[in-house]
């Protein structure tokens, strides 16, 4: 087995390696390709001794080493998975940006194509207008044209054949170039394509090494938890007969506590900004149309129509809210789950009260869910009339109850 470096020469190493990202490799190397090598050389050797330092961290025993041995042990792990996080975020962009280059070759591609479409019907008629002298002349020949008996008429269609000719060769010089840079083009589309296939993997490959990171905090911050528990029970105990000795326990337990707390909360919003871009689109507000005062999607509207019709004729008078859109959501989530990020973007719809869709997940936001009432009130209980003939017929026009709010009728019941 090799030996592995000791941990304060890793941290020297590393603190070197972290100045030279800081500064970045520009005086190391010349060129942008050879810089981007270098740079990239740099994060992975720092990559790898985090990686060593994590891998003596995690062998840490929580409950009985000292303070700051368990405080570097944290911070070597929590910089991990920073690192971590910004290695995936650079293998995102790299996508990101591949595919961006792509689909700009391949638009120009397009406008190339139109383009020479437009000049072969050019070259075209200006070959036959060359030839000829003029667009159409009745079948006569080029020569007669030229030795015509009028020396003004000859004159002016030899000037007319050498601005033809000067076009034509303008126009066939113009489709060389664009198909000189056509072919470009596609080779700077195929690297793009290839490059973030290439960057598809490495993206699978860092969010593995992400998740390994996050596993080895979870499982010290763990065992660093253990330890808090314990050492802030000694610290009561003995604060009678030694208030100096529990409140340094105290002191200490307390900074390995805000460690935790701080990385804790860094999680939840990174947590919390994940679950927002993932967030399906929401309605558009020129989807939604009203049909006898409830908003409703159009793809809809003629079965809520029909719905309300029928229940008319049975003497049951249903109105009611359909949609909404997300400030709404998020305003009742505020209400009924709490106030803080995890509240209105993460806390789960059943622990809220009344349960409550996250922003972006109701079908209230979609148009695609209604908030029944029964003759202008609410419909909160399956013994109300409306409820009644609602769970008897709103099949028919595929609409389904969430079991837990008798009002809440939708295209799926969710």
């Amino acid at each position: 087995m090799p030996r592995k470096t000791p941990v304060g020469q890793l941290r020297a190493i590393a603190a070197v390696v972290a100045l030279l990202l800081t500064f970045g490799a520009t005086t190391l190397v010349v060129g942008a390709q050879e810089e981007e090598a270098d740079l990239e050389e740099l994060k992975a050797e720092r990559e790898a001794i985090q990686v060593e330092l994590v891998d003596q961290a995690v062998k840490v025993d929580a409950a009985t080493v000292d303070f700051d041995t368990l405080v570097q042990a944290l911070d070597d792990v929590n910089a991990l998975v920073d690192l971590q996080e910004a290695r995936l975020a650079d293998a995102n962009q790299r996508v990101e940006s591949a595919e961006g280059q792509a689909r700009q070759a391949q638009a120009r591609q397009e406008e190339i194509d139109a383009e020479l479409v437009v000049l072969r019907g050019e070259v075209q008629n200006l070959a036959l207008a060359s030839f000829t002298g003029e667009s159409s002349l009745n079948g006569g020949d080029i020569t007669s044209v030229l030795l015509s008996n009028d020396p003004t008429v000859a004159a002016r269609r030899r000037s007319l054949i050498e601005l033809q000719s000067g076009s034509l060769s303008d126009s066939v010089d113009r489709m060389r170039a664009l198909a000189a840079e056509a072919e470009v083009l596609s080779t700077q589309r195929q690297d793009a394509l290839a490059t973030a296939q290439e960057s598809r993997a490495e993206v699978q490959t860092r969010r593995s090494a992400l998740d390994a990171a996050r596993a080895a905090q979870a499982d010290l911050v763990g065992r660093a938890e253990l330890r808090l528990e314990a050492r802030l029970a000694e610290a009561s105990v003995i604060e009678e007969r030694d208030a100096a000795a529990a409140a340094e326990i105290t002191r200490q337990e307390e900074a390995i506590a805000a460690r935790i707390r701080a990385e804790a909360a860094r999680q939840a919003a990174i947590e919390a900004a994940e679950a927002r871009e993932a967030l399906p689109e929401v309605t558009a507000p020129e989807d939604i149309t009203t049909v006898n005062g409830i908003q409703v999607h159009v793809s809809i509207a003629g079965r809520v129509g029909d719905l309300l019709a029928a229940a008319t004729a049975d003497g049951i008078n249903l109105g009611g809210w359909g949609y909404r859109d997300s400030i709404r959501q998020i305003e009742l989530r505020q209400a009924h789950c709490g106030t803080t990020e995890y509240d209105i973007w993460e806390r789960p719809a059943f622990s809220c009260n009344p349960p409550t869709a996250r922003p972006g997940q109701s079908l209230h936001e979609r148009g695609l869910a209604i908030d029944f009432t029964y003759n202008g009130g609410s419909m909160t209980s399956q013994s109300n009339p409306g409820f009644q003939w609602l769970a008897s017929n709103a099949h028919r026009w595929g609409f389904v109850n969430l079991p837990s709010e008798p009002w809440h009728w939708s295209t799926t019941g969710e």
